[in-house]
């Protein structure tokens, strides 16, 4: 038997937060679960979209940090000179 779009949707959630570095707790798992629950209140059509659109304005994610472009340039020598 195969899982219901709202047991699908719950794990899209819970992966999606413990990717972003969210503690999966039970309190967060809860949350999730009122998130699912209240916009499959309002239908089943496109329930994964509405869910994951919601979802920051309800749990806070942390800031995403990329890391540096390149590394700064600095001027050293490489021990050429003798071989010039």
């Amino acid at each position: 038997m195969g899982r219901s779009t709202a047991e699908y949707v719950l794990g899209r959630v819970l992966a999606y937060l413990r990717w972003h570095g969210v503690p999966v707790t039970p309190d967060t798992t809860r949350m999730a679960f009122r998130l699912v629950e209240q916009t499959l209140a309002d239908g089943e059509a496109d329930l994964i979209n509405r869910v994951m659109e919601a979802l920051p304005h309800r749990i806070a994610l942390p800031d995403v940090r990329l890391p540096q472009a390149a590394l700064p340039i600095k001027r050293i020598s490489l021990g050429y000179a003798p071989y010039l």
